[in-house]
């Protein structure tokens, strides 16, 4: 199987189709869901999204998405459940550029960490290899998540909002994210998004 298909199998996949939550945004309501990644398949099938390979990121950085044409998703191979969670995280800032969904930079960044903790956790990824921060908070939210899965009660249940504030907290206080990749002030601390779609 190709790097390529892969990723398209993954996108389309049985974990990734069981991910599902929504958060409160100033325009409303965000949904993530099995069709949001469906839409970042299509839009790598259709050349609007480009794929790139490479090892070779900053220092805490595991993976890169930019705006553009095409857009580019960055990422390393996908050859565990690391890279391929880390690979959902970078897809999530996909969703919300092709859907010109004007979440916040930190909102866009905590949501992303909500979906690669899910996946760990739903695929067995033992904690002490993605413990460290943001990682961690973004762990308790998933757990909370997957306890809502498990009770059946609503389809796309709501992150909990104190849950979902600290790990928006933990994003600002990252140094990734508030000094930026190449030591330049990062942008979450604004409530901007560089959304172009």
């Amino acid at each position: 199987m190709s790097a390529r298909e892969k990723v398209l199998s993954l996108l389309r996949g049985p974990v990734v189709s069981r991910i599902r939550f929504r958060f409160p945004f100033s325009g409303g309501t965000v949904t993530i869901a099995p069709a949001s990644f469906h839409r970042v398949a299509r839009a790598i099938e259709a050349g609007q999204v480009s794929l790139q390979f490479t090892t070779a990121f900053p220092p805490g950085v595991g993976g890169l998405y930019t705006s553009g044409t095409p857009n580019t998703l960055r990422v390393a191979p996908l050859v565990g459940r690391t890279e391929e969670g880390l690979f959902l995280h970078e897809c999530t800032h996909a969703v919300f550029d092709l859907t010109k969904t004007l979440v916040t930079d930190n909102e866009d960044e905590a949501a992303a960490y909500v979906v690669d903790a899910l996946y760990f956790r739903m695929t067995g990824l033992r904690r002490p290899r993605w413990n460290a921060e943001p990682h961690a908070t973004a762990g308790n939210v998933a757990d909370a998540l997957l306890r809502e899965y498990q009770a059946g009660r609503v389809p796309v249940p709501t992150l909990d909002a104190t849950a979902w504030l600290a790990l928006r907290a933990q994003v600002m206080l990252h140094p990734v994210y508030r000094w930026g990749t190449a030591g330049i002030p990062g942008v979450l601390l604004g409530t901007g998004s560089g959304h172009d779609g």
